[in-house]
């Protein structure tokens, strides 16, 4: 069975849009309006953080220059949606030239009344060519 297309205007794709441009302007406020309170955010390297750790992470840590989610997958399970996909970022720590990095992500949003809003995000390195 074929994997269908992911619509582009799915309000889950919107949203994670919405806050990938929100890391890379640092707007942390725009950024934890789209975070779930039980949040659970996985890092490539597994380094694993709560809503709280996540947002601190993103006000202290690297700059973000690009993050970039290419669905490949989309299952809506009605009150819920599991996004997969490819992340491209890059992004600046503390002076040093600037790092790409690449992984496949699984992400889990809930559906808050019109809004969704991240719970789970895990991400795995891509594996070297």
């Amino acid at each position: 069975m074929a994997t269908p297309p992911v619509p582009d205007d799915h309000p889950v794709l919107r949203a994670e849009r919405a806050r990938a441009a929100a890391v890379v302007a640092r707007d942390l406020d725009r950024v934890a309006a789209l975070l779930d309170d039980d949040l659970r955010y996985t890092h490539a390297p597994g380094t694993t953080q709560d809503r709280a750790a996540y947002l601190q992470y993103l006000a202290s840590g690297p700059r973000f220059e690009q993050v970039l989610l290419t669905p490949q997958r989309l299952l809506d399970l009605g009150g819920g949606v599991v996004l997969t996909g490819r992340l491209q970022l890059r992004f600046q720590r503390d002076g040093e030239p600037a790092q790409e990095a690449r992984s496949w992500v699984t992400a889990v949003w809930r559906r808050d009344g019109e809004a969704w809003r991240l719970v789970v995000f895990q991400s795995t390195r891509e594996a070297a060519a």
